[in-house]
């Protein structure tokens, strides 16, 4: 991690190893600082800086994400009023930190929000990390995990998550079951499908009831009813027209008034222009599907070079770890070399993140391209919509001047009778009727797709019900198992502290209350001392983090910092003594595994060597941030 000052000039730069790293020094010697440009810079949301700080103007660090290298960078942009933005935007750059500071070109900027049309840095890293992103109304952001990654010394003693001010049970409650491994977007999505399932049903019932209580007779309902009606009423109509024909053509002489023949061709160019109209809104129509479905094939075929990609990163990981023992070309043994990270057989070095590096760039261009694709299809198909609206307007319109043209040309002006009158008369009221039978039809259509919506929903309701019960069920059975894990880590936190509080180092029991935002033994209302109460809430935050190493399925990414071993007035034999007993449980796995970074001024004899140290001792006159 490099910190540089609004010169310019280099004000931090130090590079952590994996296992254990212990940043130490004297009291206000800058180690809280260094912590919180680490929170800064890995997406939390802060702008509480001291006055050394605001005179940095950004933070960048390379970070190791499943595999593949990726620089990030956030800038410190100060308001008029010497105010940070807590929700700037990220940098990331796909590669190692000594690359990306050459470049200028191959970076890429994400905001801290996410909307429509982009991705924010939270969905990046989230996807590196193969975390599943929390849809819904509970946007669950990066911020929101490192909030259970990051121990400070602001945060109130009983507060188990980093604290913030506007904080839900339903987002700490989300986010301790995605970092355990237990949650699942598939049970979310159908809870929320459940309930827009209610409000339909609920919806369509009261539609239903709408429509019966203005059309009470049941015969009226039916559509295959009025359907029969609606053509007995058009026969009437015909055999009127017919008899109208059959008068007209009685007449000895049959006079075409000038005014009748323009009527007539005027009707036809109106006619003409329609049926044109009409034409090429059908075939936009098509052109509108064919595109729409050339999209789709696009989108997939997207989809299998996204998933192809995925294969070779697995791939690649699993050929990396496949001994050669033999030369491929001659067959004779090949000699082991110590280095691993020289090949066997070209004494090269080898770099194994710049493959998966680049995949996983390339994997986020095709998700761009996909995401745009998407974006695409949902324009083109509302235009579909408002097309096919207008395709059914303009051939209504079309039948309608068929209709005058061809009475136009069977209605040939000559003396008006009593018994025309009378058959126009008849004629238009029966047309009256089927425009009133339409309409029950059009109602009675409705009626019966709301019946049988209803009966789908029900249905749906009821699969739903079944399917969330059986997730909730295996998700409870996850949950127990892996609390487990951490209810033995954190007793032996405690029954491994020196003895100052009795219910500690005499727990058989341990408990963490993510819902509610604490820790605590048998009792939850038990007081402590600070000091006390404070040990309790790093045994709880480490004993998740030591879970996470040993159980593959929890999604917490295996790293942990804190600021401060003695906060609260917690004695330095007490400290230290924690600190030992930690490093010695950790150490019982392969420090390749995970990263612990955390501060202290009183670190134990034996744990002040560069194996677990980072930096020089911190003093007031060699502070962590120089140059300030």
């Amino acid at each position: 991690m490099k910190i540089y000052t609004r010169k310019g000039v280099i004000a931090y730069d130090e590079k952590f190893h994996r296992g254990i790293n212990i940043i130490r020094g004297n009291n206000s010697s800058g180690k809280s600082t260094i912590t919180h440009f680490m929170f800064y810079v890995l997406g939390g949301a802060f702008n509480d800086w001291v006055k050394e700080a605001k005179k940095c103007s950004y933070v960048i660090a390379e970070v190791e994400l499943n595999g593949a290298t990726l620089t990030l960078k956030r800038e410190i942009n100060l308001n008029n009023f010497g105010k940070a933005n807590k929700t700037e935007g990220m940098f990331i750059y796909w590669g190692e930190i000594e690359q990306a500071e050459k470049e200028t070109e191959g970076w890429q900027k994400f905001n801290f929000n996410t909307t429509d049309s982009k991705k924010s840095f939270s969905n990046v890293l989230f996807e590196n990390l193969d975390l599943p992103i929390v849809k819904g109304d509970n946007n669950i952001t990066f911020h929101q995990i490192l909030r259970l990654l990051y121990l400070d010394q602001d945060s109130p003693t009983n507060s188990l998550f980093y604290y913030e001010e506007f904080d839900t049970t339903l987002t700490r409650e989300t986010t301790a079951d995605l970092l355990l491994g237990v949650y699942r977007q598939e049970l979310y999505d159908k809870k929320q499908r459940k309930v827009e399932a209610d409000k339909e049903l609920e919806d369509t019932k009261r539609e239903i009831k709408v429509i019966k209580r203005f059309i009470q007779n049941p015969y009226d309902l039916i559509p295959s009813n009025l359907t029969q009606r609606i053509s007995a009423k058009e026969k009437e109509i015909n055999e009127i027209e017919n008899e109208i024909i059959e008068l007209k053509n009685e007449e000895k002489k049959v006079r075409f008034t000038k005014k009748t023949k323009l009527d007539f061709e005027k009707l036809n160019e109106e006619n003409i222009v329609q049926r044109t109209k009409v034409k090429n809104a059908e075939q936009q129509i098509k052109n509108y599907y064919y595109e729409i479905e050339d999209t789709e094939y696009f989108i997939q075929a997207l989809q299998n070079k996204l998933k192809a990609l995925n294969k070779s990163i697995l791939t690649r990981d699993l050929l990396g770890n496949f001994p050669i023992q033999n030369c491929p070309e001659c067959l004779s043994p090949i000699e082991p070399i110590e280095d691993a990270s020289v090949c066997k057989l070209c004494k090269t070095d080898i770099d194994d993140s710049f493959g998966i590096t680049q995949a996983r760039k390339i994997e986020q261009e095709i998700d761009f391209q996909i995401r745009e694709s998407k974006n695409l299809i949902g324009i083109k198909r509302r235009q579909l919509v408002e097309l096919l609206a207008e395709l059914e307007s303009d051939k209504l319109k079309l039948f309608h001047l068929q209709q005058k043209v061809n009475s136009s040309i069977n209605d040939v002006k000559t003396v008006r009778q009593e018994r025309l009158d009378q058959l126009y008369t008849d004629k238009g009221f029966i047309e009256g009727e089927i425009i009133q039978l339409r309409t029950l039809y059009e109602n009675a259509e409705i009626y019966q797709s709301l019946i049988k919506l209803q009966s789908d929903l029900e249905q749906e309701i009821e699969a739903l019900k079944y399917s969330i019960e059986q997730i909730t069920e295996e998700q409870e059975k996850l949950k127990i198992e892996i609390k487990n894990v951490i209810e033995k880590e954190g007793i032996y936190l405690l029954n491994n502290d020196l003895k100052r509080q009795e219910d500690f180092y005499e727990a058989k029991e341990f408990h963490i209350d993510f819902r509610n935002n604490m820790a605590y033994i048998s009792d939850k209302d038990a007081k402590y001392s600070a000091s006390s109460s404070f040990y309790l809430k790093i045994s709880a935050r480490y004993s998740i983090f030591l879970a996470s190493i040993g159980i593959d399925r929890m999604r917490y990414p295996r790293f942990i910092f804190c600021d401060n071993m003695e906060d609260k007035g917690i004695e330095k034999i007490r400290a230290e003594n924690f600190q030992k007993i930690l490093v010695e449980e950790a150490e019982k796995f392969n420090s390749e595994n995970y990263q612990m970074i955390y501060t202290t001024s009183f670190i134990p004899d034996e744990l002040n060597i560069d194996k677990y140290t980072v930096g020089d001792f911190y003093t007031e006159q060699n502070p962590s941030l120089k140059n300030v």
